[in-house]
């Protein structure tokens, strides 16, 4: 490659000078020419015609140097048309350095983006592809000649279909390689630059079946479990209804017994929500929720709730409703409720909220309570995780309301948020994308 390098540096004052040198020189071939003819008008007229003829000459040999791609070095000029060569090769070859640095940096970046294991794959904004990793030529079959091609045309799953329709890359997606294969991929968009996105999907087969694995075993377990639990459940409470035929010993450890057996049927009904939820596949179109009139109810049952040891502030803020599954967001929406009542000391306050913002619908509790240490916020989704394993059992909890509620927002692509500080209170806030709004006028 030419390598285009400054031919001079003189300062600009020497090249001043070399033009004043120039002019006085030419000034002076006139002055003798002038005087040996006597035609002082025309010498001077030649001069200044030389003069003229220079600089035009070196103005159409500049203009066609920077015109040309391919760049020649060449001796600059005396005078200040020197300044204007140096000044334009000094640019031209740091140029060439920051295209060369900006190559070197490229081609490392390749390089560690092929040494991946997940497929990466950059599109532009009509979601085009720009480029494709060696794990996205292996795992997907795309090759570098795709380059321009719609990913939907090669990749023609409905999952990733709709996942560029709806936009919401904020989550990931999971889909089968194609109809026949076993292959389970995740894949999640990623912005960059302007108008850039990376699409990065990863092998998750053997995540995937193990998941499937734990929850089938889960659901299988919970349901051997619930018909003894219930048998077991009715003779204790036949003891009980019969409390006055027991030795007075047997009455203590007859109640305690009912109560450890319904909060056994309480954790495994939730199990298997929770399965029931994992498995199913919610058709977000199917259900129109009325948010205001299921907050009505849920007012009254927080009351019963609660026997009148809290005060409720319920402030339903928009007529509107939701896309969705009814008794799904109805569990969420009892969950949040019913923890900020087991969490807050008698006399204390909760506030019930649903309103709406430019882009989100919210349902937010907040209350007075004992609030949670924030080493303990990122972990309340998990299933039974405690902050306060005796608290937690005493006041009746499973530990799994927190982790159906994760999973019935993530079904309906909503976002839970929860702030907290102790002793102070805590506010639980789920976010539906505007995309689930249902107006009460349109269903009417």
């Amino acid at each position: 490659m030419l390598s285009i390098k400054p031919v001079s540096s003189l300062e600009s004052s020497s090249r001043l000078f070399e033009e004043l040198i120039g002019v006085g020189t030419l000034l002076s071939i006139a002055l003798i020419i002038g005087g040996l003819s006597g035609f002082w008008a025309l010498a001077f007229l030649l001069a200044f015609s030389t003069y003229l003829a220079r600089n035009l000459f070196y103005f159409l040999h500049f203009l066609n140097l920077v015109r040309s791609r391919a760049l020649e070095p060449s001796k600059v000029p005396f005078g200040v048309w020197g300044d204007i060569y140096d000044a334009y090769f000094e640019k031209v070859f740091q140029d060439k350095r920051r295209i060369k640095r900006l190559r070197i940096e490229t081609d490392q970046v390749y390089n560690a983006m092929n040494l991946l294991p997940d497929a990466h794959i950059s599109l532009n904004e009509r979601f085009q592809i720009e480029w494709v990793n060696h794990s996205a030529e292996n795992l997907l079959g795309l090759r570098r000649n795709d380059v321009g091609h719609k990913i939907t045309n090669l990749l023609r799953q409905k999952e990733m279909v709709q996942y560029l329709e709806l936009k919401h890359f904020d989550q990931a997606i999971e889909f089968y390689l194609s109809a026949e294969s076993t292959r389970r991929l995740s894949a999640k968009m990623v912005s960059y630059f302007d108008k850039h996105y990376l699409l990065i999907i990863r092998d998750i087969t053997d995540a995937h079946n193990l998941a499937q694995v734990r929850r089938d075993f889960v659901a299988n377990a919970s349901h051997e479990l619930r018909t003894p639990l219930t048998v077991l459940n009715g003779y204790l409470e036949l003891m009980l209804d019969s409390a006055d035929s027991l030795p007075p010993v047997w009455a203590n450890p007859v109640t305690q017994m009912h109560q450890q057996s319904l909060r056994m049927q309480n954790i495994i009904n939730d199990l298997l929500t929770l399965s029931n939820i994992e498995a199913e596949d919610i058709e977000l179109e199917s259900d129109y929720v009325e948010v205001a009139s299921m907050l009505q109810k849920l007012e009254l049952e927080a009351n019963q709730l609660s026997g009148g040891k809290h005060n409720f502030h319920f402030n339903i803020e928009s007529k509107d409703g939701l896309l969705g599954k009814s008794e799904a967001l109805r569990s969420v929406f009892t969950n949040l409720v019913s923890n900020a009542i087991r969490y807050t000391p008698n006399g204390g306050d909760i506030w019930v909220r649903w309103y709406q913002t430019p882009q989100t619908l919210v349902f937010e509790v907040k209350d007075t309570g004992i609030g949670i240490d924030r080493e303990h916020i990122p972990r309340l989704t998990e299933r039974f995780y405690r902050v306060d394993n005796a608290r937690s059992r005493s006041s009746g909890g499973t530990g799994l309301g927190l982790a159906i509620v994760k999973h019935i927002l993530e079904r309906h692509h909503a976002k839970l948020s929860v702030y907290s500080r102790l002793q102070v209170g805590s506010t639980f806030r789920v976010e539906f994308p505007i995309a689930l709004r249902m107006s009460s006028d349109l269903v009417d």
